[in-house]
């Protein structure tokens, strides 16, 4: 038996056990108290079965209203006006109750499918949230292929049109979905003939996003409006955790990049390390064979070239290690400066001009820093001068400006902030020589201790490096 039958059923025999009531008890309850009896039979037919049980009551409760009690009875006369009344009144109390009931019904209904869906929502999210991401999207899956039908995900409309599956017109419903963000194909208006209905895994303002290929119903029905919205909203869960699972695997690529990289800085500042022993030896052998042989003293300054390489590397490691703490104190320029130049090997040919004012107020360094970085600085512009290197300094408010210029091709405008990148070539200039880290070592010393570097072009035509320094003292501290 169906429900409406059911509803029918109930409703006459509500109206016959109050007949059987109110006949029986007439002499008790008197006209009026049975004609409010009969109530109870509409009002419980039309909210549990709507307009059609409740009217059904309704005619059925006057009519027995009439025949049962009414004078004269076991006829269907009707001789006072009132009795007429009660008969429209138990009809008006059906359709208005039964009214009431309906929107009362499909409210309650329309609240319980919501508690489904966000139940649904809820249930979903707590499966994608599991680790690792690639298998929570997996079960996520399955739990919307159980309830809505095959699901397939897929990272671009070329990959519609690559699988056999989908149709051309399916691959015409994807390519328009990916491209308008919204949903396509089967149960909507765009392409409804599709066999597959296609939902973006991203909201409409991403771009160059997949989407879900869901299967048409096995029963052949349409989904409704309602239920693409829902099904929108559970993509759209599938689509942060297919963004979950790349987030970690580009993360997992990283720490691998990360750890490759520490140990290559853990290797090279060991090997350069390894390496200053016997270059020290080295150096110091040729340095006794160099007076009086050009030979030997050519041999001596790629020695020396070399050793400061090795010290490059090492302090490359510490830089990225976080393991440089300088030793700040105040310091002459002049005699730092004069250290940096002594320990290098003036090329044939360049000369060098040292403008350093000895009444220049002490800078704030690390002495052993400061030396390196000046040698570095002064090497780069041997090596890319044609005759001239220039060093000079001066007092600029609470900071000391050192100055090395030379005057090679220069340094391109739009590579002036590249060229301190460790191992930055700049080609087509005259910065294309050397190991690419003197520069980067000379950048990071600087930043470590608070001084800016800048590039710019030397009056020569070079490259000219200035450096601010702060002063040491109470104007500097």
């Amino acid at each position: 038996m169906t429900r409406t039958a059911a509803a029918y059923l109930e409703a006459t025999l509500a109206v016959a056990a109050v007949t059987w009531i109110t006949v029986a008890q007439l002499p008790l309850l008197g006209l009026a108290s049975s004609a409010l009896l009969f109530l109870l039979p509409v009002l419980l037919s039309a909210v549990r079965g709507g307009v059609g049980p409740g009217l059904t009551a309704a005619l059925a409760g006057a009519a027995a209203y009439n025949f049962f009690l009414l004078e004269p009875r076991y006829t269907f006369r009707v001789h006072q006006l009132d009795n007429l009344v009660s008969v429209i009144v138990l009809v008006a109390v059906a359709l208005v109750t039964s009214r009431l009931a309906s929107r009362l019904l499909i409210r309650e209904g329309e609240a319980v499918e919501r508690a489904r869906l966000s139940q649904e929502l809820a249930e979903l999210s707590g499966l994608l949230s599991g680790h690792p991401a690639d298998a929570a999207l997996e079960r996520g899956m399955a739990l919307v292929e159980v309830r809505y039908g095959k699901l397939e995900l897929l990272s671009s409309a070329d990959e519609v049109q690559a699988d056999e599956t989908f149709s051309s017109l399916d691959a015409s419903a994807a390519a328009w979905s990916v491209h308008n963000g919204d949903v396509t194909g089967h149960g909507t208006e765009v392409m409804p003939a599709a066999d597959w209905t296609f939902l973006p895994l991203a909201p409409k303002n991403r771009r160059d996003v997949g989407v879900a290929a869901l299967a048409r119903p096995m029963d052949g029905s349409i989904r409704t409006g309602a239920e693409l919205d829902h099904l929108r909203q559970l993509v759209l869960l599938l689509g942060q955790c297919l963004d979950r699972d790349a987030l970690e695997a580009e993360r997992r690529e990283r720490e691998l990049l990360e750890e490759r990289d520490r140990l290559r800085r853990t290797f090279l500042a060991s090997l350069a390390h390894d390496f200053r022993t016997p270059l020290t030896v080295i150096t110091g052998r040729l340095a006794e064979l160099a007076i009086g042989n050009s030979a030997a003293g050519d041999a001596l300054a790629a020695a020396r070239r070399m050793d400061r390489m090795m010290t490059d590397l090492i302090g490359a490691a510490r830089i990225e290690a976080g393991a440089l703490e300088p030793m700040l104190e105040s310091i002459d320029l002049v005699d730092v400066v004069g250290a940096a130049c002594e320990g290098l090997i003036q090329p044939q040919g360049i000369a060098l001009e040292q403008r350093i004012p000895a009444d220049l107020p002490f800078v704030r360094g690390d002495p052993v820093l400061l030396q390196h970085m000046i040698a570095n600085l002064v090497d780069n512009a041997y090596r890319h001068a044609r005759s001239m290197v220039a060093v000079s300094a001066s007092q600029d408010a609470d900071f000391v400006m050192l100055r090395v210029s030379d005057d090679g091709p220069g340094v391109p405008e739009k590579e002036r902030q590249r060229i301190f990148e460790r191992f930055a070539r700049i080609e087509g200039g005259d910065r294309t020589q050397g190991s690419g880290l003197g520069l980067a070592i000379f950048k990071g010393f600087s930043d470590v201790m608070g001084m800016t570097v800048t590039v710019d072009a030397a009056p020569s035509g070079g490259a000219l490096f200035t450096v601010a320094m702060p002063c040491a003292g109470p104007t500097g501290a």
